[in-house]
Formats: C-alpha cells, structure tokens, sequence
C-alpha cells in the first residue's frame, strides 16, 4: 500500500496524523481508521476501505496496490471528505483527475 505524503484528514488529533501514517507506511495494525484511496480496482473516482482491510493479502497481489490519499476516524467522515476532495479537484482543474491533480 501507499500512502500520500500530504495526506487529507478529518476528525483525528493532529498529535496522532504522524505516528498513524508511520504504522501504514510499515503495514502496521492501526484499528479505527478508514482510508480514502484512489481506485482499487479502476472504477470510479475514489473509494472507502477500513485500513485493517486494505491489509488483506489479497490488495497485496493487486497489479496496482491501493494508494491512501486520505484518512478519518469513520464512515461518515470518510464520506464527506471523499466528496469534499472531489469539489476540491474539479473547483481547480475543471475535471476528475484526482490522481493527476495529487501529483501536481
């Protein structure tokens, strides 16, 4: 899995955003999160996973691993930011390209 240096977040204690991407990085259990990604399996924009999922050796085979873009303490809050990053994108470049906007 990778996970995006600039991370979006919503509802954790930015005391804890470091050491939690530190642990994903490492393939580390960390329990109550749920990730934000790019596409898993290239349909649609962005998808929802609990982290202890994405840990599965089953995305480890995957041709392209799961990339972690952003991360909240729940559902909702998954939710609302996945739609808030997409506004933020198509407010800036007109489109969808989420992955294209990432690397800029």
């Amino acid at each position: 899995m990778k996970v995006y240096n600039q991370m979006y977040v919503r509802g954790i204690p930015d005391a804890k955003i470091l050491p939690t991407m530190r642990k994903m990085k490492r393939n580390k259990s960390v329990s109550g999160i749920y990730c934000i990604t790019l596409p898993v399996f290239n349909d649609g924009i962005l998808e929802i996973y609990e982290y202890e999922e994405l840990r599965q050796p089953m995305y480890e085979k995957l041709k392209h691993e799961p990339f972690v873009i952003g991360i909240t303490k729940s559902r909702t809050d998954a939710e609302e930011l996945a739609r808030l990053i997409v506004d933020e994108v198509y407010q800036n470049t007109g489109g969808f390209d989420i992955e294209g906007y990432l690397r800029e």
